[in-house]
């Protein structure tokens, strides 16, 4: 006999031996165990008492109290429990015994106050068990012949008293809210536990993981299965979610508060691998998806196949993807269309990636990009060839500034999607101009993204208007014959040549990292050569400079758009003129004052003086910057500005370590407010 029938069994029996020994003596009864297991249960300190109740004939009072009771599957560890009740038989030869159940420790308060009920049949060989508690009713129903299966109906069970099967399946995992109903089929053999019925879950919520996984209100309704063995688990659900939040790390889900089908299969091997064969899910006018998946031991995830998904956006991105792009720095995404397509993941790489979007909008909270009217898509599979596909916007923007309409054409090649043809992108009364794009979907390590392109005609005038900048005039242009983006990062050779103020200005060596992340950093090289000084002082309202300016601002690194480190040094070495306001702005960056030469008295008359040469450097590093000029200065410090006649001027800095807070609210000064006079 299974161990767990022979436990039973034994009880039985000395309870009926009992009742009949009691009935027949008509005098108290007693046994007592020291220990009564089986397969799932063990009780310790057993008393099983029986006597002649006063009413009905025949009827016999039962007292049986366990003084700890162990069942692993429910979490419960030495809990006590009581029975008081009166058991009768009846004429048709059942036994019948009610009374107060009681029992004490088991987790969320189960069984604390409950009625028992038990009808116990020879002629068919059942045990049938009703228990309740304040609206909560538990009907099971035995085969004496099979012990080890149980037929279950739940309704009401409060999922507080689970807490200890879920602590034993999930470490650290707490229930807080929520009532099962259902029905169920148990079957606990010794090597195997299946479990199957229908259930309806009802206002769930949980805390695990710290508080890093979790639900409330949340429903659901479906048929469920479960079969765990030596060699591993599976579990299948078919039914339906509705309402309630989840969370799961970066995930998380409001559910509609309607019905979202769902369909899943799952087993986990003995060594903790998941493998997920079927999973669809429907939230119609949302997200739908047709997936599976499998995980390794350790739960990282080895292979995924969306053999479609369909997205209705904002409300799937509003259900479903807010926590995920709060996390990656996009909280206040927002975008409405549709979103439909198909991939595959293995071996910690994609290898099919096939998406079609019909009229979407994006835009970013934070203004860094924007697309509109967004249609067509792309199609690759590793390693094989897929038809031209067509991508389309009507609008877009980035960093605020305007893009024009564009379309791109697409085609499989090897393992990258390539620009089938070159494309044209309206950007400022100028173009940008796409000569080659190759998209590497399936790269581990490496750019993901790899172009050659190039500006012609960029309105420098419109551009500053939407960067918020000076209104410098001039244009941009220049090309970029290799630009790769991979690691978060955007990096191009080549360079930009801005035809700015009557010279250039040529950027190179320009790396871009997380450009779209909270704190965005850039490196550069910038060299400058005959760039005009009166238009650009004109600009910066620094006051006017003439002549022409020529330096290099080396290993520039701005984080957040905030620089942080650079090497600069601007000089002016073909003469010119140079205005009183512009005197003293120099004099204060610079922490000097004039030297030499006429007194200030004189200076005064002048509007402006001529110069034979204007220097200052500077190099920034922890929050210092180190300051120079054209020559160290007689007595000490750095000339900044050389006179080149009468009325003669010289301009010394003498502050050669300043902090950059401090010399970038001198500038402020220096580009705003009312124009100094010499006195």
């Amino acid at each position: 006999m299974r161990p767990l029938a022979s436990a039973y069994a034994r009880l039985l029996a000395l309870a009926l031996a009992l009742a009949l020994a009691a009935g027949s003596a008509h005098a108290a009864l007693s046994a007592s165990a020291t220990r009564i297991a089986g397969s799932g249960f063990a009780l310790q300190q057993v008393t099983l008492t029986l006597a002649p109740a006063p009413s009905p004939a025949g009827a016999l009072t039962l007292h049986l109290a366990a003084a700890h009771a162990d069942v692993p599957a429910l979490g419960w560890r030495g809990v006590a429990l009581m029975l008081d009740g009166t058991l009768l038989r009846g004429t048709d030869g059942r036994w019948h015994l009610d009374g107060p159940l009681q029992v004490r420790g088991a987790p969320g308060g189960a069984l604390v106050a409950a009625q028992l009920g038990l009808l116990l049949d020879p002629a068919e060989d059942t045990l049938e068990a009703v228990i309740t508690q304040r609206g909560v009713r538990l009907a099971a129903a035995v085969p004496l012949d099979t012990p080890t299966h149980v037929e279950l109906r739940l309704d009401g069970l409060p999922l507080a008293w689970l807490q200890g099967a879920l602590a034993q399946a999930w470490k650290g995992a707490s229930v807080t809210a929520g009532t099962l109903d259902g029905t169920l089929a148990v079957d606990l053999d010794p090597a195997r536990t299946r479990v199957s019925g229908r259930l309806s879950l009802d206002g769930f919520g949980f805390s695990a993981d710290q508080g890093a996984t979790a639900a409330q209100q949340f429903g659901a309704r479906g048929d469920v299965s479960f079969d765990q063995a030596s060699s591993g688990s599976r579990f299948s659900f078919d039914g339906a979610l509705r309402g309630g939040q989840l969370l799961a790390g970066r995930l998380y889900v409001a559910l509609p508060a309607r019905d979202a089908e769902l369909h899943l299969g799952a087993t986990r091997a003995a060594d903790g691998a998941l493998s997920v064969p079927r999973l669809r899910y429907d939230d119609v006018g949302g997200l739908r998806v047709d997936a599976a998946l499998t995980t390794n031991a350790a739960g990282t995830l080895t292979a995924l196949r969306v053999d479609h998904f369909d997205a209705h956006l904002p409300q799937a991105l509003q259900r479903y993807g807010q926590g995920v792009l709060g996390a990656i720095g996009y909280p206040r995404l927002e975008a409405v269309g549709r979103v439909q397509g198909q991939l595959a993941y293995a071996q910690g790489a994609l290898t099919r990636l096939q998406i079609n979007l019909d009229r979407v909008d994006v835009a970013d909270g934070g203004n860094r990009f924007a697309v509109s009217g967004l249609n067509g898509g792309i199609d690759w599979r590793q390693g094989a060839a897929a038809p031209v596909t067509t991508l389309m916007w009507s609008a877009a923007s980035l960093y605020r500034v305007p893009l024009g309409a564009a379309t791109l054409r697409w085609h499989a090649d090897g393992d990258a999607l390539a620009l089938s043809a070159p494309a044209t992108v309206p950007l400022l009364g100028g173009q940008l101009l796409l000569q080659r794009m190759a998209l590497y979907p399936g790269a581990r390590k490496g750019a993901r993204l790899v172009a050659s392109l190039a500006l012609a005609g960029v309105d420098l005038g419109q551009l500053s208007g939407a960067l918020g900048w000076p209104a410098f005039r001039g244009t941009l242009g220049g090309a970029l014959p290799d630009l790769r983006i991979g690691q978060g990062r955007i990096a191009l050779d080549g360079g930009l040549s801005l035809n700015v103020f009557g010279g250039f200005v040529d950027v190179t060596r320009l790396a871009l990292a997380h450009p779209f992340g909270p704190a965005p950093e850039l490196a550069a090289d910038l060299s400058l050569k005959g760039v005009e000084l009166a238009p650009l002082t004109g600009v910066f309202d620094f006051g006017q400079i003439t002549g022409t300016l020529d330096g290099s601002i080396r290993g520039l690194r701005l984080v957040n758009w905030k620089p942080v480190a650079f090497e600069a040094s601007l000089r002016a070495d073909h003469g010119g003129r140079i205005s009183q306001r512009a005197v003293k702005n120099l004099t204060e960056v610079g922490g000097g004052g004039l030297a030499g030469g006429l007194q200030a008295a004189v200076l005064s008359i002048f509007s402006s003086f001529p110069y034979s040469r204007i220097g200052l450097s500077c190099t920034l590093a922890g929050n210092v910057c180190t300051m120079g000029g054209i020559a160290p200065a007689e007595g000490g410090g750095y000339t900044i500005v050389e006179g080149g006649g009468l009325p003669y001027i010289k301009v010394i800095g003498h502050q050669t370590r300043v902090d950059w807070p401090t010399l970038l609210s001198r500038l402020q000064a220096a580009t705003s407010g009312q124009a100094p006079v010499i006195r």
